[in-house]
């Protein structure tokens, strides 16, 4: 690879070293196998000492079954059986996780009802939960809110994922109404263990973890746990495209009695990513063309000109502390706090294309890709005999010169948070009472430099290896802050023995936002205002194993619209639904139906097209409705399951179907365990596949032509099935391999993910055959 010396000397632009993380994981594997005694065949008995009160504000780390947990924490921050939650929440195991070996959350949640693909797959966590992309607020680590930044989680510090269904007002307050996830990492444990995984694979692979934990001394209050992890490899498509990462997460607890618990962990990651290849579509790919096609003389699965320094970059340190306490058999505290900082160094090659506005056809809405339209005389008013609007041939793209530039970005945010719930758990006679109150305060600095500088235009035919003359300057320096205070108040009522459970909530949520530019010093804009949010439910338990539910929750995000009017994006979701547990809570089987709204959308108005006087955005509402059917858990002794089915109905304000969200989406992962004796024991196989319905591949430039004719999405990509196979077998207490087999039959290079109709909006190509085996030895 012939990278510039300019590029090549600067150590900002380059991808983390993974030999200091490989030879971290060395020096510790090799000091825990030195100190290594044989496991025992059987756990020890426990002490008195050892036996301790499970805080609500913890879940068990014991699933009912591999693939299904029975309780969660995300509806108010406080375990609760799902069976009794009036919601819906989906639980992905760590068990899961292990049998999928993701790269990236979305491998594992695109199996959760109501779960779809999002755009910008590189990076973000960034996935689509019943037809609302969760970015800019939708994603917590711990129950802390992690925005807008451009980094995953690594999957090795997580203990488990629960996607949340709907608006969450406590959880994620200004998320997307149409859910949230929340992920909660690994814990300290007071049971030695260790464990050292190797894998290796054709691309997103090459990769090494290590997960050591256990009481610092027999009998200690003190337990320790130590994750860490390296990865540097391949992407699909090409071998010149890098993407490696390194995460360590030192964690300890502290068992002050039998009640209380103080946990604090530090995670440290940084990830170096490439960041797309250049994809353009073909003009002749239109609404009505089965299969989006590329720009002639593109390969799906090459470079395509792009350079192979574009990249995403960034380093994130987090301290989390929590504390929790019983005072009694009634009343149980937590407290928790994260401080966050987060760092983008960004250089990346972008595309600079022209718009599509001009290439609307005025009188069908319809995207003529390689015609301009304009008046026949553009000094006279439209007339449709006398002057009409005629189409130009104008090719969009020249194959031999694409324009393009390099953008350098560099992001900073500081954030710290601090989170108090008290819960009082009551039984009144033959009603249950569990009451809780909580508070929440978060404050973030940050600020964003960009500089930007043009390159030659790409040759598909001859593409070169170059890199940008930046100026010394930063071309836009814009900072930003908020004070963010949330006070709630949540109460479930059990009646006639708990078969019968009232749910109500109240939350303010406060917010002090400013942005400003750091290069004009102009006056800073202000947002300061406030928004009460509120929730509430009924479910009856029919049986110990079914119960029937209806919810009203509600979250809110605040926004300014034409840089003048402060408004609350708000969503409201009506819930419906019936779930159901058997094999002894092994197995669930739930459906719902829900409503979605969100109010405050904003819209282009189509007489600012002709008037520059009138409000560039108008305020209209969104609405979405939808069911789904999911079934977890295990359906033999030895047969593990998923089983998936939704159905949207998601339409912008205009009747358009949204960019990326199909209205069909299903999905199934079997998992078989030979536990009996025979030579077969210890062998698992698992099979997955995903159904993604018919999608929009973009976003029409306008709301309406200059005739008023509503603007049409361009083009639509096909329904897609994508496959994976999957074996694992444990030889003894020590060894275990893993087999997974990604896209087994190769069908590759199609259209999988869109954004608009280039590189830059989410346009991606199916990788091909992807095969990765491990070894883990755990001691």
């Amino acid at each position: 690879m012939n990278i510039l010396p300019s590029a090549r000397a600067s150590a900002r632009r380059s991808a983390p070293s993974a030999l200091p993380v490989l030879f971290l994981l060395m020096l510790v594997s090799s000091a825990s196998l030195a100190a290594q005694t044989p496991a025992p065949a059987t756990p020890a008995a426990a002490s008195k000492d050892d036996v301790v009160v499970l805080s609500p504000f913890t879940v068990s780390s014991q699933s009912a079954d591999r693939y299904h947990a029975a309780d969660a924490i995300s509806a108010v921050r406080v375990r609760a059986p799902l069976l009794d939650t009036p919601s819906s929440i989906s639980v992905i195991t760590r068990d899961m996780m292990d049998d999928l070996a993701p790269n990236r959350v979305f491998d594992v949640t695109r199996y959760v009802a109501g779960v779809q693909e999002g755009r910008g797959i590189q990076f973000q966590d960034r996935m689509i939960i019943r037809g609302f992309e969760t970015q800019n607020g939708a994603r917590t680590v711990d129950n802390f809110l992690q925005s807008a930044d451009a980094d995953n989680v690594e999957e090795s510090i997580i203990d488990r994922i629960e996607v949340t269904k709907g608006p969450n007002a406590i959880l994620s307050p200004a998320g997307a109404p149409g859910g949230s996830l929340n992920i909660i990492t690994k814990s300290p444990v007071y049971r030695q263990q260790g464990s050292l995984t190797a894998q290796v694979g054709l691309f997103d692979s090459q990769k090494g973890t290590v997960d050591l934990g256990g009481p610092l001394t027999a009998g200690s209050p003190f337990a320790y746990r130590f994750v860490g992890s390296g990865q540097h490899t391949s992407r699909y498509w090409s071998s010149d495209a890098k993407m490696t990462s390194w995460t360590i997460a030192p964690m300890f607890s502290w068992r002050i009695n039998e009640k209380s618990l103080l946990t604090v962990k530090f995670i440290s990651s940084e990830h170096w990513s490439f960041r797309e290849p250049l994809f353009i579509l073909s003009p002749d790919t239109t609404a009505a063309t089965k299969e989006p096609k590329l720009l002639a003389g593109i390969d799906p699965s090459g470079l395509n000109g792009i350079q192979p320094w574009s990249h995403v970059g960034t380093k994130s340190d987090d301290v989390f502390a929590v504390y929790t306490t019983s005072f009694d058999e009634h009343l149980n505290l937590r407290v928790a706090a994260n401080g966050r900082r987060y760092h983008e160094d960004s250089d990346q090659n972008f595309l600079s294309t022209p718009g599509l506005g001009s290439r609307y056809n005025p009188t069908t809405g319809e995207l003529t890709q390689d015609s301009t339209w304009a008046l026949q005389n553009t000094a006279l008013p439209y007339n449709a005999t006398t002057n009409s609007y005629v189409a130009t041939y104008s090719p969009w793209i020249n194959p031999t010169n694409i324009p393009n530039r390099g953008d350098i970005q560099d992001t900073l945010r500081r954030t710290a948070s601090l989170q108090a719930d008290l819960v009082g758990i009551y039984q009144f006679g033959a009603v249950s009472s569990q009451t809780i109150v909580g508070a929440a305060y978060s404050r973030q600095y940050a600020y964003n430099q960009t500089k930007s500088a043009n390159l030659p235009g790409i040759n598909l035919l001859a593409p070169v290896v170059a890199y940008p003359a930046y100026p010394a300057n930063w071309t836009a320096n814009n900072g930003s802050s908020y004070t963010n205070t949330q006070a709630y108040i949540s109460e479930r009522l059990g009646l006639f023995d708990n078969r019968l459970y009232l749910t109500g909530g109240l939350m303010n949520y406060a917010t002090v936002t400013k942005s400003w530019n750091e290069l004009t010093h102009s006056v800073p804009s202000l947002l300061d205002d406030n928004r009460n949010m509120w929730s509430a439910g009924a479910l009856f338990k029919v049986t110990d194993h079914v119960s029937g539910y209806y919810s009203h929750s509600t979250n809110a995000n605040p926004t300014i619209v034409n840089n003048t009017q402060a408004l609350w994006r708000a969503g409201v979701q009506d819930e419906l639904g019936v779930k159901t547990e058997f094999f002894n809570r092994r197995l669930s089987v739930n459906a719902a139906y829900f409503q979605i709204s969100q109010t405050n959308v904003t819209v282009p108005n189509p007489a600012y097209q002709t008037d520059p006087t009138q409000p560039q955005t108008l305020v209209s509402d969104l609405s979405n409705k939808g069911f789904e059917v999911e079934l977890m858990g295990s359906l033999t002794k030895n047969l593990s399951a998923i089983a998936t089915y939704s159905h949207l109905n998601m339409r912008d304000a205009l009747g358009r179907m949204v960019r990326a969200v199909a209205d069909n989406n299903s999905s199934l992962l079997l998992n078989y365990h030979f536990e009996d004796g025979g030579a077969a024991k210890g062998l698992a196989v698992n099979f997955g596949v995903i159904y993604s319905g018919k999608r929009a591949g973009d976003v029409p430039a306008a709301g309406f032509t200059a005739l008023g004719v509503v603007e049409k999405v361009s083009f639509y990509l096909k329904p897609q099935y994508l496959m994976s196979l999957g074996a694992s077998y444990r030889l003894d207490q020590h060894w275990a391999f893993r087999l997974n087999v990604d896209n087994p039959f190769d069908d590759h290079d199609y259209i999988s993910v869109a954004g608009g109709r280039i590189s830059g909006t989410g346009l991606t190509t199916q990788p091909g055959l992807n095969v990765r085996f491990s070894t883990t030895y755990s001691f």
